[in-house]
């Protein structure tokens, strides 16, 4: 019996790898509604954004 053609593998290439992952910042698990409020009053210092006010005063109200 004659041999046929047998059909090669493709060389073995070397895996492909994904870089490691970047490292998280830590969270905090809940966030202080004081810090945001101090976060809000000093952007409205910036700017005047009505939505901001809203949610400062909403917020001062809600920590009285």
């Amino acid at each position: 019996m004659p041999e046929s053609t047998i059909p090669q593998a493709p060389p073995v290439e070397a895996p492909i790898e994904s870089p490691p992952p970047a490292p998280m910042p830590l969270r905090e698990s809940a966030p202080d509604p004081r810090a945001r409020l101090h976060q809000l009053a000093s952007e409205l210092v910036r700017s005047r954004n009505r939505q901001l006010l809203i949610e400062f005063l909403q917020l001062r109200r809600a920590l009285r």
